[in-house]
């Protein structure tokens, strides 16, 4: 718990130009990380999505099957993210 309270005081310090540094910077860079890369894994979802509808609309069979490996390509990638969010959370605790 403390740790995410030292997350929240250094994003607020941010925001109001506060020099603040946390007693916890690891935790604060793996959560700004964490962030991060759940955003991307979002925008890789939405990028798939829309290539599949170009593809569907375009009557283009070569990129389907190309989505359809990147699906599940993305979903391992999912899988690998959430294993080394685990192996971060107890190399910090």
């Amino acid at each position: 718990m403390d740790k995410a309270i030292s997350n929240n005081i250094v994003e607020v310090c941010k925001e109001y130009g506060i020099d603040y540094k946390s007693i916890n910077p690891n935790y604060v860079n793996f959560t700004n990380d964490a962030q991060r890369l759940v955003q991307l894994y979002k925008d890789l979802q939405q990028i798939e999505a829309k290539l599949l509808e170009i593809a569907e609309r375009n009557d283009i069979p070569e990129l389907k099957t190309l989505m359809r490996l990147d699906v599940e390509s993305l979903a391992k990638i999912d899988h690998d993210l959430v294993r080394f969010a685990r192996k971060l959370k107890e190399k910090e605790c």
